[in-house]
């Protein structure tokens, strides 16, 4: 019985996998965490349309706030140094 109960376990992980991994993708692993999903507070100019910019705005100002995070110097350019530093701090190498 106990051996029965597990093979229908397996099996209904096994057929809800997909679905859940689905899911996931689409709603926060594909195109990230969003801060909103609300299109007028997306549409800045307030013209009822998503440019491609006003769309992709909310990444663009995370990617910035890493890219400064590792540009310590804060010159706009991230060096060798800057980059290795950065990948130590988070205990990676260059050949990950």
């Amino acid at each position: 019985m106990a051996l029965k109960k597990l093979i229908f376990i397996l099996v209904v992980s096994l057929i809800s996998l997909p679905t859940l991994a689905f899911a996931s993708h689409h709603y926060g692993g594909h195109y990230g965490k969003m801060n909103s999903w609300n299109m007028t507070e997306l549409d800045s100019d307030g013209d009822g349309l998503l440019s491609f910019e006003e769309f992709v705005a909310p990444r663009t100002e995370r990617w910035q706030a890493g890219f400064d995070g590792i540009d310590t110097d804060q010159d706009g350019l991230i060096s060798e140094e800057e980059w290795n530093t950065f990948l130590e701090m988070h205990g990676m190498s260059d050949n990950q």
